[in-house]
């Protein structure tokens, strides 16, 4: 008769097979079903808290990891992969001390100290972190981690030739390394080789953080390769609103080509997809089903691998603009409630009406990353610049707290509409009744562009990488103006170039400008 040991131990096994067949939710199953007959065996809890970090499952982590500390208090392994779970979760000091108590333990440990680097870029330690990847490589000059790690920290710090260097040594080192891949990935669009950039982008697909984002298994992906004359595609939003709103572009040459396109997005942007093109079939995310599609589906792409499929290069991208449109009715429902603003704030005439948005999600690319976000009193003091002109500032955030902040610091002349704003079809009609739009790098701006609203983007230092780098004018949207930060994290110089700009736009508007 098989002891309870024995089929734990067998688990474990089938467990660790998984884990390296990346299969991390079977893996999880083996290693949970193993645990459940060895309790108290660190070595199962280990390997389980490695694979709940592939699963992204934090705080089940988390509680692995204390468990394996309570019964063995110096586990190196739990101690890394605890720093792991409180670095993703916003803890990034406690996650600091575990990995100084495993460094403690092992000192020429190159992937704790890659690790450590990692953290320190983070937390914007950017010469620490330096430190921490110099290190790792002087313990393990092949660390592909290390390499990787380095590389996103000279892209940090701009230097972007020696940030390919590393990716590439990565990849010489391991060419299939998924993560070496979408970082350089990353770096070449940022520098405009859209030509390798979009190829090596599709390694996204097997790096934790994106890899979630993955759909629609059974059904043949579309690259651009075959004919879709008469054939019913299925185009799915992967990552963000922005995303799926700059690469919707692509839709109307799909229907060039002879598709039948079916678009799913997540709901906030379901209606105002569905106002733009009434000739495609627009469903909710996670609403698939027989009833939403009428026959069977021949492709499916992810909505950004459509760069690919068509071979965008910087000269060929489909930039023409308006591409997405807003409600007439909306619209004029908008129209309204604006003149009874501008009647009730005893301005006389159509004053210039600026739509702006200076905060996003907190989160790129799978990341959290607020460095795009501008702070309260840099956009009070762009509001209180123009203070008695006939210039109305208008919120297009949607969380009202944002909007309170503001409105305790400027004088007057902002408006914040945060209640009103369900979703980007309310958004997209209120921001057709501005003027001009400002906004940071979010959603809000890819939907100014798209709109052909007259914008202004602030960019940070380094920009994301589809900001590109030097650039003035977007080569996606033509009516937007990027302006840049010259400094890491000052908005000085992007927020008195928008105030200029809004300055000489307002003398052309208006001529009596008081």
């Amino acid at each position: 008769m098989t002891s309870k040991i024995e089929e734990a131990k067998h688990l474990f096994e089938l467990g660790l097979y998984f884990f390296e067949e990346e299969d991390f939710s079977k893996a999880e199953e083996r290693f949970k079903e193993a645990l459940r007959l060895a309790p108290d065996r660190a070595s199962i809890l280990v390997n389980l808290s490695a694979t709940l970090i592939q699963l992204g499952k934090w705080e089940e982590c988390e509680k692995a990891c204390q468990k394996i500390l309570s019964i063995e208090p110096s586990n190196y392994d739990a101690l890394l992969n605890l720093s792991v779970c409180l670095s993703k979760t916003g803890y990034e000091l406690q996650a600091l001390e575990y990995l100084d108590q495993a460094i403690a333990i092992d000192p020429h440990s190159e992937r704790a100290w890659t690790n450590k680097g990692n953290l320190f870029q983070e937390i914007d330690e950017l010469s620490q972190a330096s430190t921490c990847f110099d290190i790792a490589l002087q313990l393990n000059s092949q660390s592909q981690e290390a390499f990787i790690g380095r590389g996103n920290l000279r892209n940090e710090l701009k230097a972007y030739q020696s940030a390919l260097e590393d990716f590439d040594a990565a990849l010489e080192l391991n060419p299939s390394n998924p993560q070496a891949k979408w970082n350089k990935a990353l770096s070449l669009l940022r520098l405009g080789n859209f030509e390798e950039g979009w190829e090596l982008y599709e390694a996204r697909w097997k790096v934790l953080g994106m890899r979630e984002h993955k759909r629609h298994f059974n059904v043949p992906l579309w690259l651009g390769k075959e004919s879709l004359k008469d054939k019913t595609i299925l185009i799915h939003a992967e990552q963000g609103y922005g995303d799926t709103i700059q690469f919707s572009r692509y839709i109307p040459l799909l229907e060039s080509m002879g598709a039948k396109v079916i678009l799913e997005v997540p709901k906030p942007l379901a209606q105002l997809m569905r106002n733009s093109r009434k000739s495609i079939k627009v469903i909710e995310r996670d609403s698939m089903g027989s009833y939403n599609i009428e026959g069977p589906l021949d492709f499916q792409c992810p909505i950004m691998s459509l760069a690919l499929a068509f071979r965008s290069t910087l000269d060929t991208i489909p930039n023409k603009t308006p591409y997405l449109f807003a409600e007439e009715q909306k619209r004029v429902s908008w129209r309204e409630k604006l003149q009874a603003i501008t009647k009730d704030s005893s301005l006389q005439n159509i004053p210039l009406r600026v739509g702006i948005s200076w905060s996003g999600s907190g989160h790129y690319a799978g990341k959290k990353n607020i460095k795009r976000d501008v702070s309260a009193k840099n956009i009070a003091d762009l509001i209180n610049h123009f203070d008695g002109k006939k210039i109305e500032f208008h919120s297009l955030q949607i969380e009202k707290e944002k909007s309170q902040e503001i409105h305790s610091l400027v004088k007057s002349g902002f408006y914040s509409h945060a209640d009103q704003l369900k979703d980007f079809s309310d958004t997209a009609a209120l921001m057709a009744e501005m003027d001009l739009v400002i906004s940071i790098d979010t959603s809000t701006a890819h939907l100014a562009g798209a709109l052909n609203m007259l914008t202004l983007l602030l960019v940070p230092d380094p920009p994301d990488f589809m900001a590109l780098i030097d650039i003035t004018q977007s080569p996606w949207y033509p009516n937007t103006t990027l302006l840049r930060q010259n400094k890491h994290h000052c908005w000085e110089a992007p927020i008195g170039a928008a105030t200029a700009l809004i300055q000489e736009f307002s003398n052309t508007k208006l001529p009596s400008n008081s």
